[in-house]
């Protein structure tokens, strides 16, 4: 693989990332303070390119994306506020890539009129595009013993590795039930 997109992966997925950019020969962080961002490892940190941009000015971070694109690799973790900046990635992943789209535990909850997810739409969609691979990850939470916890960073990290090394249609990190048993 050349060339890695690694959008919304500098906290959590930050482990996730590294194995990203272990895999090609080129990587495009995206955050806010991208300037500051560095794995600590010099094989790594070699391989960054580093684009500053928040998802408030969909157009200017699409147009510095499409300098770097095509992405045989992208994983990213987008708030749900950012459905355009979604779909338009779409069209910057390579003929055979990979997309790794990262989402939060509310992705599955239908709408109140009985609306598909967001997981859901997501998934339909991408499952109709030619040309490149989707995996979805849904982060849950963890029951133990009569309370329950949210992911840690190396269990979501875990969930993301596993989909780039062998991709499934939507990943569960965790569980999602008993929904009302989540932490709160």
């Amino acid at each position: 693989m050349k060339t890695a997109l690694l959008l919304g992966t500098t906290g959590m997925l930050s482990a996730a990332a590294a194995h990203a950019t272990a895999r090609v020969k080129k990587a495009v962080v995206v955050s806010r303070n991208a300037g500051k961002f560095s794995f600590g490892n010099d094989v790594l940190d070699v391989k960054l390119t580093r684009v500053a941009a928040d998802y408030g000015d969909t157009a200017a971070l699409l147009a510095a994306l499409e300098r770097h694109a095509p992405f045989d690799l992208a994983l990213t973790w987008i708030h749900p506020r950012a459905e355009l900046l979604r779909a338009a990635l779409d069209a910057l992943v390579a003929p055979g890539g990979l997309l790794v789209e990262v989402m939060g535990s509310r992705s599955i909850l239908t709408g109140p009129k009985g609306e598909p997810s967001i997981a859901a739409l997501r998934g339909d969609a991408l499952a109709q595009q030619a040309g490149f691979a989707y995996a979805q990850v849904v982060l849950g939470f963890v029951r133990e013993a009569d309370t329950s916890r949210w992911l840690n960073h190396e269990e979501i990290s875990a969930a993301a590795i596993a989909q780039m090394e062998m991709p499934l249609a939507r990943r569960i990190a965790g569980t999602l039930e008993p929904w009302d048993k989540r932490p709160r």
